[in-house]
């Protein structure tokens, strides 16, 4: 610190001189972050008590920069709740109401990251998220567990809590328990009676990282408004996917989902219902795997890169 002060003092009193030491002036300054972060990065790639104090460093953020936005998306089912007592009843059945707590879901894997890390690329401030004690490789292992895993499952149960609660009151317009309906899962998928509730679950958790990990990797890319940004970007690729995708399947006349896995199992001699959804559940279940890995990859890839 004394040496800065008689850096600056001297500065002051030859600023004209002082331009030839500007590179020495930033140098002393930087010294201490430039040190810290050599033997940050020194450190062994995963240490499980190093690990630990991360985990509960990234809980005190959550809890102080997105507690309010978890409590409020939890909420969703009692604003289901409110609608349903101005709108007809089948608004607010229980298939309306698992999918908007699916949404729910959803939308905390997909802000989580750039909510509690929002900083990790921005030069300045991301001397925080670098000057960690721990690893790269601990500090994304957190990241992977709060994105993917804790907050969403913060909300879900948050929500079904909500939503069993608004149930039990003996008026308005819930009439019946989520769980009462049977195929808890089936019935919000592709797959109609072959796949159990469990394979369904399965799916829609992996798809459920795929998006955190899809948000994840682009709160490293973008620096300001990065839910916008990552939104509007995947709006103008799903455009861009749908003009050249929509003619070549006009042209060879397939229809929905169920047309062309039909058509694909004649194409593989497969004529058995089951074995065609089958087929459709896993490669759906290997593309989003795939893709989860692929995005989080690259998001580790660009971190361990990252300039402050």
């Amino acid at each position: 610190m004394e040496v800065k002060k008689e850096v600056k003092r001297f500065a002051q009193d030859n600023t004209d001189s002082f331009v030839l030491l500007t590179p020495f002036y930033n140098f002393l300054l930087n010294f201490p972050l430039n040190f810290k972060l050599k033997n940050i990065n020194k450190m062994k790639n995963f240490d499980f008590n190093r690990f630990k104090k991360v985990v509960v460093r990234d809980f005190h953020n959550t809890y102080s920069q997105y507690g309010m936005s978890i409590l409020i998306i939890m909420l969703i089912p009692a604003f289901v709740w409110i609608l349903g007592l101005a709108v007809q009843d089948d608004v607010v059945g229980v298939f309306n109401r698992r999918n908007f707590i699916k949404l729910a879901v959803y939308l905390t894997a997909a802000i989580s990251s750039m909510k509690i890390y929002n900083s990790c690329n921005l030069v300045g401030k991301g001397n925080y998220f670098a000057m960690l004690p721990a690893s790269l490789c601990e500090k994304f292992t957190s990241m992977v567990l709060y994105s993917f895993i804790v907050c969403p499952l913060v909300v879900f149960v948050g929500s079904v809590t909500v939503d069993t609660i608004l149930t039990l009151l003996p008026f308005g317009p819930y009439k019946e328990y989520l769980w009462q309906v049977p195929d808890w899962w089936r019935d919000i998928s592709t797959f109609g009676g072959y796949i159990t509730n469990f394979g369904g679950y399965v799916l829609l958790t992996i798809k459920i990282f795929t998006v955190a990990s899809l948000f994840m990797l682009a709160n490293t890319i973008f620096k300001k408004n990065k839910f916008i940004k990552t939104v509007l970007w995947l709006m103008v690729i799903a455009f861009a996917l749908i003009l050249i995708i929509a003619p070549i399947m006009n042209h060879i006349n397939w229809g929905d989902n169920w047309d062309w896995i039909i058509k694909l199992g004649e194409w593989l001699n497969i004529k058995s219902e089951e074995q065609l959804v089958s087929i459709f559940y896993w490669l759906q279940f290997v593309f989003y795997t795939l893709l989860t890995f692929l995005f989080s990859f690259i998001t580790y890839r660009r971190l361990k890169k990252m300039q402050y």
